[in-house]
C-alpha cells in the first residue's frame, strides 16, 4: 500500500555525528498543521544471524549494552559499512563475534524497522548453516562471552525475558517458524 507522506519538511540540520550514527533535526509540519522539531538517529543498516546447528542449537552472544546498561544475549549483529552488502555484514559479525564461518546462508524474511518511531535504523537477519569454528575477532568495543544453546532453550529465554534485544527476538521467532515446518 503506498500512502502520501503527511508531514512536510521544511529544512534539515545535522546535530551530531560519529561511526554509528547521524542525529538529524528536521523543521516539520505535523500532519495535523502543528509546526515543530522532528529528531531522527540515521544508522547503517543492522545484520543479525542465527547459527544454527545440524542439532538444532544457536549460538549466542553475551555483552554489556551500555545505552540500557544491562548484560544482553543476542544473536550474532552488527552494523553494515557504507555500500556493503548485508550479507556480507552478517558474514563478518559472525565471524569476529563467534569465529564461526557457515557454508549455507538463508535470509529470514523481510527488512525491519528497528525503532522507527526516532529512528531510520532498518534489519536483515539471516540464518547460518553449515557451521565451522575458527578463531574469533571481536572489535575493540565488545568484550563477549559466546555460548551453544538447544533452541528450545533459546525460545524459553525469549519468552521469560531473558534475551531482550528486537533483531535477536525476531529472528529466532522466525526459525522456530522455520523449523516448525521442517518438522510437518
Amino acid at each position: 500500500m503506498s500512502v502520501k507522506n503527511p508531514w512536510q519538511r521544511r529544512g534539515t540540520k545535522i546535530v551530531y555525528t560519529n561511526p554509528w550514527i547521524t542525529v538529524r533535526e528536521d523543521d516539520v509540519v505535523s500532519p495535523g498543521g502543528v509546526p515543530g522539531i522532528y529528531g531522527v538517529v540515521e544508522t547503517r543498516v543492522a545484520t543479525g544471524v542465527v547459527a544454527l546447528t545440524e542439532t538444532d542449537e544457536i549460538y549466542l552472544v553475551g555483552q554489556y549494552r551500555y545505552p540500557v546498561e544491562e548484560y544482553s544475549w543476542e544473536i550474532p549483529e552488527g552494523g553494515s559499512n557504507p555500500d556493503e552488502d548485508p550479507m556480507v555484514t552478517a558474514q563478518r559479525e559472525l565471524k569476529e563475534e563467534t569465529g564461526l564461518t557457515a557454508t549455507e546462508w538463508t535470509q529470514l524474511g523481510g527488512e525491519i524497522h528497528v525503532s522507527n518511531c526516532f529512528s531510520s535504523e532498518r534489519g536483515l537477519l539471516y540464518v547460518a548453516r553449515g557451521l565451522f569454528q575458527g578463531e574469533s575477532e571481536p572489535d575493540h568495543t565488545e568484550q563477549l562471552v559466546v555460548k551453544k544453546v538447544p533452541f528450545a532453550e533459546c525460545l524459553a529465554m525469549v519468552d521469560s525475558g531473558q534475551i531482550k534485544d528486537s533483531l535477536s527476538i525476531i529472528a529466532i521467532l522466525r526459525v522456530a517458524r522455520l523449523l516448525e515446518g521442517r518438522r510437518s
